[in-house]
């Protein structure tokens, strides 16, 4: 098949050889500029609650996965930046798989009084191990240097 040809069965799979521009801009929505909003203002996270069922989201949500009721502005909460480690890795390459100058633990940290999750980099000489149920908190950076961004959080460490 050709370039200029009709696809005329949806079995045959199509190919064409060279590169193509994928140029993209990742959007917070509006939910994340709300959360980071709040971020570069306080030292807490911003959470959403759902009003039919109750689950609280971090990140937050403008509507319920679940039950898919809309959360309304008077159901999102400020909620303590910490939480308890459930489950981490040690990495000591990089996305490039060159060596990391040192290793960096990362983990999945369930927020305190909320039903959700967050990956972040663990700070940490406790490395190789298993540290789930280990209590963090976020270190965020100064307000004053704030951009708004995940970068505000520059990792939990244990409290």
């Amino acid at each position: 098949m050709t370039f200029l040809e009709k696809q005329t069965d949806p079995t045959t799979p199509m190919h064409w050889t060279g590169d193509m521009q994928a140029d993209y801009f990742y959007s917070n929505g509006v939910a994340g500029d709300r959360f980071f909003k709040h971020l570069m203002k306080k030292d807490t996270f911003l959470a959403s609650e759902c009003p039919e069922c109750g689950v609280t989201f971090i990140p937050p949500r403008l509507y319920c996965e679940d039950c898919f009721c809309g959360i309304p502005d008077d159901k999102w909460v400020e909620v303590k930046a910490q939480g308890v480690i459930r489950t981490n890795t040690t990495a000591m390459i990089d996305a490039h798989n060159e060596p990391l100058e040192e290793p960096v633990v990362m983990a999945l940290i369930e927020i305190d009084d909320t039903d959700g999750a967050m990956l972040g980099r663990i700070k940490t000489d406790m490395l190789g191990m298993d540290l789930a149920g280990l209590m963090v908190k976020a270190k965020l950076r100064p307000r004053k240097d704030r951009e708004g961004t995940m970068k505000d959080i520059l990792y939990f460490e244990p409290y």
